[in-house]
């Protein structure tokens, strides 16, 4: 699609019209003499007059309150030069789009377009110009009972704080009831209201960027425990098989092909710090999954200490 230059005395205002425009081109005085048209329902072709709009019947949106402010006196200034320009009292005041504009209207309605423009001047106070937050808070105030709402509601600027709320009083609800044999399987999605919190926040970042179609109905803590505690009846027995293979004499095997150089990547320093982590791990500690995968049979091996595929006791931590 070609995009179009942009003409705001021919653009149409009915429709969906995308303006796309960078900081500093005019976006503002755009809009305003857009108003004016609203205002004047002045036609793309320049033909007759429509019967206009008046500013609470024009909605305009930003994003911030201080935009709010600076459009509302922006439009007001605008239909001011352009009622004056219409009484033909300050010509002065004409730019390009004015005399643009007063050459396709008949100078016999100019009186009515400068009474328009001047009365719209004077009703800005009124104008709907709103962010959208405070534009959704008015229709649900306007509209309470068919939104089943509250007639007073106050906009909460910054909602991490209820999202905390929120997410400890659902950590507590499935933490507290788990006994200390099932809460290993929910430490890795959250050991803390925090933790989850921080897991959410990253999902929630996700859905508002590529929303789906048809909402996802996700699987409670209960359900998660059930499975958790299913893979564990069935890893306890491969796991007990792998800490009585780690011996000593495993560990210094590992040690002695490290030192000849046969296993690429493990430095002295960092092979004594995990094989100390080890040796917790066959006396019965937990361990890192990653600690515990660098001694597995296929990672050795593709560190290019080939040997290691003849060790079981390296096959039984990789299973």
């Amino acid at each position: 699609m070609t995009p179009l230059a942009l003409e705001p005395l021919s653009l149409p205002l009915s429709g969906l019209q995308l303006i796309e425009a960078s900081a500093g081109t005019g976006k503002t005085y755009t809009l305003a003499a857009l108003y004016v048209r609203l205002v004047l329902g002045h036609p793309p072709d320049g033909g007759q007059l429509g019967p206009g709009l008046f500013p609470p019947q024009i909605l305009v949106m930003t994003f911030t309150e201080a935009a709010t402010a600076e459009l509302r006196e922006r439009i007001r200034e605008r239909l001011a030069q352009a009622a004056l320009f219409f009484q033909s009292t300050r010509p002065d005041l004409a730019d390009d789009f004015l005399l643009s504009l007063g050459r396709q209207i008949d100078s016999g309605q100019w009186p009515l377009c400068a009474w328009r423009l001047d009365m719209a001047a004077q009703w800005m106070d009124d104008a709907a110009i709103f962010t959208i937050h405070g534009w959704s808070s008015r229709m649900l105030k306007t509209h309470a009972f068919d939104s089943a709402s509250l007639f007073t509601q106050d906009r909460v600027p910054d909602s991490d704080r209820l999202k905390l709320i929120a997410t400890q009083d659902y950590w507590r609800q499935w933490f507290y009831a788990l006994d200390a044999a099932s809460v290993g399987a929910l430490k890795a999605i959250g050991e803390t209201p925090q933790a989850l919190l921080e897991k959410l926040q990253a999902r929630w970042r996700l859905a508002d960027r590529a929303p789906q179609a048809e909402p996802v109905v996700p699987e409670t803590p209960d359900v998660l425990v059930a499975r958790w505690t299913l893979w564990q009846q069935q890893r306890q027995p491969l796991e007990d098989r792998a800490r009585q293979g780690w011996t000593a004499a495993m560990a210094q095997t590992v040690a002695d092909a490290a030192a000849a150089r046969l296993i690429k990547g493990y430095r002295a320093d960092w092979l004594d710090g995990w094989v100390s982590q080890m040796a917790e791990w066959q006396r019965g500690a937990d361990i890192k999954a990653e600690t515990l995968a660098r001694f597995s049979r296929a990672t050795l091996v593709s560190k290019g200490w080939v040997a290691a595929a003849n060790w079981p006791a390296l096959a039984d931590i990789e299973a």
